[in-house]
């Protein structure tokens, strides 16, 4: 009897050590595939997108800009002011992941135009800035807040600083009010509410329920990397404050669609200077076309269906599509000027 309760307590040891081993295999496994995905997710690429404007395709004596460095972390970024006598007010443009300082060039002349100063950057591991990778959703946050300090230093005139910002650039123009409340006002355009939403989101696009199982060392890694700025969400951001906010969302955006963007929240938006708004006009309701005219929307949306490479279109093609929506920009321009009342 004895020898059976010593076999049966051997046994039940061999098999909670296996499980502890398996568990500690699993838990092991998961932390490395996490870095391992981040890294290969947010790694610097350097490629341009087909249908993009560049500074070199632009008349460079009508549009001067000033070249501005400033630190983010350990990393050496670089920004570009165009300046403008007289302007209401400085605008910075808020990019998302993958994208430089050119990205909203077509924007950035309009709001030049129509006479205001814009500051535009390259992130964390974008263009010609420093950096092994773009490190994560909330890196864009983390840059801004050293964008506007940097222009803050730079400019001694107390223009009121407002922001533009698509999709990370979104979320981060509107997370940094919590940090940031002197901001005059926010455009958000496609930014989504939660980057760990986002990225869980994403994740059960491409692996289903695996993307459930890894969920816990997706928010560890995060929480890791980010500390307290992991968790900020926009709704949390937005019910801190109350900066006149516009957030805009395409009915058709597959990027950060309806699930996951910040109009999902939008009637627990406490901030009473918010305002929302949904482009349903075919072809520009999507994450990339929204502040570009139909035509131009149209001709994007062909282009990013072919995925024809990563050769350049002609110049003047590229005109073409990055096109604006005038009546979508001069409405944005007229909401930054109420707030400057």
């Amino acid at each position: 009897m004895k020898d059976k309760g010593l076999k049966k307590h051997s046994m039940l040891k061999r098999v909670v050590c296996t499980v502890l081993a398996i568990l500690l295999i699993y838990v092991a496994g998961s932390v490395v595939t996490s870095m391992v995905v981040f890294h290969y997710i947010f790694r610097r690429t350097e490629y341009p997108k087909t249908f993009e404007l560049y500074y070199s395709d632009i008349d460079s004596g009508k549009y001067p800009r000033d070249k501005v460095n400033f630190t983010s972390g350990e990393n050496k970024l670089v920004g570009y002011l165009y300046r403008k006598e007289n302007a209401p007010g400085t605008i910075i443009i808020v990019n998302g992941v993958f994208s430089g300082a050119d990205r909203h060039l077509s924007e950035i002349m309009f709001f030049l135009d129509n006479g205001w100063q814009v500051f535009a950057f390259d992130g964390t591991g974008i263009g010609d800035s420093d950096g092994d990778g773009i490190v994560g959703l909330q890196q864009t946050k983390l840059d801004l807040q050293k964008a506007i300090k940097r222009l803050k230093n730079l400019e001694k005139s107390n223009l009121p600083i407002f922001l533009y910002g698509h999709s990370a650039g979104g979320y981060a123009a509107i997370s940094v009010l919590r940090d940031m409340p002197d901001i005059a006002a926010v455009v958000s355009i496609a930014g989504f509410n939660s980057p760990v939403e986002t990225m869980y989101f994403h994740a059960q696009q491409k692996v289903g329920l695996l993307a459930n199982i890894e969920y816990p060392f997706l928010w560890l890694h995060n929480k890791i990397i980010f500390g307290g700025d992991s968790d900020i969400t926009a709704l949390s951001a937005l019910s801190d404050t109350d900066t006149p906010v516009m957030i805009v969302e395409g009915s058709n955006d597959t990027v950060v669609p309806a699930d996951i963007g910040i109009g999902k929240y939008k009637e627990q938006i406490k901030n009473p200077n918010a305002k929302y708004y949904s482009v349903d006009t075919p072809y520009r309701n999507s994450h990339t076309t929204i502040w570009l005219s139909k035509s131009a929307a149209k001709k994007v949306t062909a282009e990013l269906k072919k995925s024809s490479g990563e050769a350049l279109l002609p110049t003047d093609t590229r005109f073409a599509m990055n096109e604006v929506d005038k009546t979508f920009l001069l409405g944005v321009l007229n909401f930054y000027k109420a707030a400057i009342k």
